[in-house]
Protein backbone atom coordinates (compact mmCIF):
# COMPACT_ATOMS: atom_id res chain seq x y z
CA UNK A 1 0.00 0.00 0.00
CA UNK A 2 1.13 3.20 -0.99
CA UNK A 3 1.61 6.01 2.27
CA UNK A 4 -1.45 7.89 0.84
CA UNK A 5 -3.40 4.90 0.59
CA UNK A 6 -2.29 4.18 3.92
CA UNK A 7 -2.79 7.36 5.22
CA UNK A 8 -6.22 7.74 3.49
CA UNK A 9 -7.17 4.30 5.20
CA UNK A 10 -5.89 5.83 8.63
CA UNK A 11 -8.05 8.79 7.91
CA UNK A 12 -11.26 7.17 7.43
CA UNK A 13 -10.81 4.95 10.45
CA UNK A 14 -10.22 7.85 12.70
CA UNK A 15 -13.45 9.51 10.86
CA UNK A 16 -15.42 6.65 11.64
CA UNK A 17 -14.20 5.90 15.40
CA UNK A 18 -15.13 10.04 15.43
CA UNK A 19 -18.58 9.72 14.56
CA UNK A 20 -18.90 6.20 16.23
CA UNK A 21 -18.38 8.05 19.74
CA UNK A 22 -20.34 11.36 18.35
CA UNK A 23 -23.67 8.77 17.83
CA UNK A 24 -23.20 7.49 21.60
CA UNK A 25 -20.98 4.88 21.68
CA UNK A 26 -18.88 4.11 24.52
CA UNK A 27 -15.84 3.10 23.07
CA UNK A 28 -14.55 2.94 19.54
CA UNK A 29 -11.88 0.89 17.89
CA UNK A 30 -9.60 1.82 15.10
CA UNK A 31 -7.41 -0.98 13.90
CA UNK A 32 -4.80 -0.56 10.93
CA UNK A 33 -2.02 -2.51 10.25
CA UNK A 34 -2.25 -5.14 12.90
CA UNK A 35 -2.42 -2.69 15.48
CA UNK A 36 -6.01 -1.74 17.53
CA UNK A 37 -7.02 1.26 19.61
CA UNK A 38 -9.42 2.24 21.22
CA UNK A 39 -10.95 5.37 22.00
CA UNK A 40 -13.45 6.74 24.38
CA UNK A 41 -15.86 10.12 24.43
CA UNK A 42 -13.10 11.94 26.08
CA UNK A 43 -10.29 11.44 23.49
CA UNK A 44 -12.27 13.57 21.23
CA UNK A 45 -9.65 15.84 21.11
CA UNK A 46 -7.17 13.68 20.30
CA UNK A 47 -8.87 11.78 17.62
CA UNK A 48 -9.30 15.35 16.02
CA UNK A 49 -5.96 15.80 16.03
CA UNK A 50 -4.83 12.92 14.16
CA UNK A 51 -7.64 13.80 11.91
CA UNK A 52 -5.65 17.34 11.68
CA UNK A 53 -2.64 15.75 11.23
CA UNK A 54 -3.11 13.49 8.67
CA UNK A 55 -4.72 16.17 6.35
CA UNK A 56 -1.99 17.90 6.55
CA UNK A 57 0.11 15.27 5.03
CA UNK A 58 -2.20 14.63 2.19
CA UNK A 59 -2.46 18.68 1.68
CA UNK A 60 -5.97 18.29 2.64
CA UNK A 61 -5.71 21.53 5.08
CA UNK A 62 -8.11 24.05 5.59
CA UNK A 63 -8.99 26.60 2.45
CA UNK A 64 -9.44 30.39 3.08
CA UNK A 65 -12.18 31.70 1.32
CA UNK A 66 -10.90 34.35 -1.58
CA UNK A 67 -12.10 37.87 -0.25
CA UNK A 68 -13.34 40.02 -3.63
CA UNK A 69 -13.19 43.80 -3.01
CA UNK A 70 -14.88 46.04 -5.68
CA UNK A 71 -14.10 49.52 -6.00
Amino acid sequence: MTETATLRARLRALETAKYALLAGEAVASVSHDGKSVSYSRGDLAAINAGIAEIKAQLGMGRRRAVGVRFG
